[in-house]
């Protein structure tokens, strides 16, 4: 039984690292790392062909939004083969391996000339998923293109200089650097990948939905805000009311929408996993110490402007007692009387949402609240 556990525990470890080398498009330099390492110890063949099948392999395990580098590297191993067919035998390995990274450097240059061909191609419908490894990937591109393109200038210069007729060029310091900078840039983005790996596991995920509500996708609520009205989100909104007034308060500065006006105490957005239950009452907990209140479904709509797109659920919560409505320890904000939200409309000074929802309630539930004060509902 413990060896069973112990098995599991080594599949999904291996599956993990797994997956880790494959999404991390640095990785796609390990052919010509291999490839550095392989030529000059072993047979010149027998190098192409390691490193060319790695190249291969990357093209078919990996997701070709990720996979720039191993294309770029079969495209490489493919121009170098008939360098090597003519020229094996004549040249040393080092000047071999230089002329592979010539190529690797040129064809690098000529994808990032390419770049939005390349993107308007891979990544269709506006994905950002495949965008943002499309960019990830020609991000180390980049970061390859000119480390390579440095270590170049350094191996021409040592190639204009020589030593008693022998060329600087096949000492072996010449490969060692290519390596280490390969490396290098294998290692940074790495960490920077797990780094924002670590990130994600603390995100907040938004669900992706249509107006009906249906949930068609998911996104990071740290992308979709750079997105602004790209995706809808939903959000739950529960209108405080308290003696026929409308509790209001300033919205907190780090809201998406309108930071700084009046509007009530209580939204969230709903998280990927969330239910409209538990995201009303995390929205009131959030702000409260009570959130066993009265609370009431009134009406569900979408709302857009130029920053955000969401599909509000509107709730509402009417206090009977003062000493309910005490217990919320409510701070920084005040009940607003009918006349005095009506005298200030359209000033700026309330949440845009919450002036498109006033009328209602102000023909719903503010009307039934007076009608019970003055014993008309009959």
């Amino acid at each position: 039984m413990r060896f069973a556990h112990f098995a599991s525990f080594l599949g999904d470890m291996e599956k993990s690292i797994l997956q880790k080398i494959l999404k991390n498009p640095a990785f796609g330099l390990i052919p010509l790392f291999v490839f550095s390492f392989l030529i000059g110890r072993i047979d010149m063949y027998v190098s192409y062909l390691v490193a060319f099948s790695l190249s291969v392999a990357g093209l078919l395990l990996v997701k070709r939004h990720s996979r720039l580098l191993y294309d770029i590297s079969v495209v490489t191993f493919l121009l170098l083969f008939p360098l090597i067919i003519l020229l094996g035998s004549k040249i040393d390995s080092t000047r071999i391996f230089v002329a592979a990274e010539v190529i690797f450097v040129l064809s690098l240059i000529v994808s990032r000339l390419s770049r939005p061909k390349i993107i308007l191609r891979l990544a269709r419908n506006d994905n950002p998923s495949a965008r943002n490894y499309l960019n990830e990937s020609f991000r180390v591109a980049f970061l390859s293109q000119y480390g390579l393109s440095i270590h170049l200038l350094i191996v021409l210069a040592l190639f204009l200089f020589s030593v008693d007729g022998l060329s600087l060029i096949e000492i072996p310091i010449v490969k060692i650097t290519a390596q280490l900078i390969l490396l290098g840039i294998m290692c940074l983005e790495s960490l920077r990948l797990n780094i924002f790996d670590n990130k994600l596991k603390h995100e907040d995920w938004l669900p992706v939905v249509n107006e009906k509500g249906d949930i068609t996708g998911k996104i990071a609520k740290s992308v979709t805000k750079d997105l602004k009205n790209k995706f809808m989100h939903p959000v739950v909104r529960v209108a405080l009311i308290f003696d026929g007034k409308i509790y209001l308060t300033k919205r907190k500065n780090n809201r998406i929408l309108d930071p700084g006006k009046l509007d009530y105490p209580f939204e969230k957005y709903m998280n990927f996993d969330d239910d409209l239950d538990r995201a009303v009452h995390d929205a009131i907990a959030s702000e409260t110490k009570n959130d066993q209140i009265p609370l009431r479904f009134l009406l569900k709509y979408v709302f857009e402007n130029a920053t955000t797109k969401r599909l509000i659920f509107l709730y509402v919560s009417e206090i009977e007692t003062e000493d309910m409505f005490n217990s919320l320890q409510l701070q920084d904000g005040k009940l607003w009387t009918e006349a005095q939200i009506e005298d200030n409309l359209g000033n700026n000074l309330f949440c845009e949402c919450f002036e498109m929802e006033y009328e209602y309630l102000k023909n719903t539930v503010l009307l039934f609240c007076k009608r019970k004060r003055t014993g008309s509902l009959a």
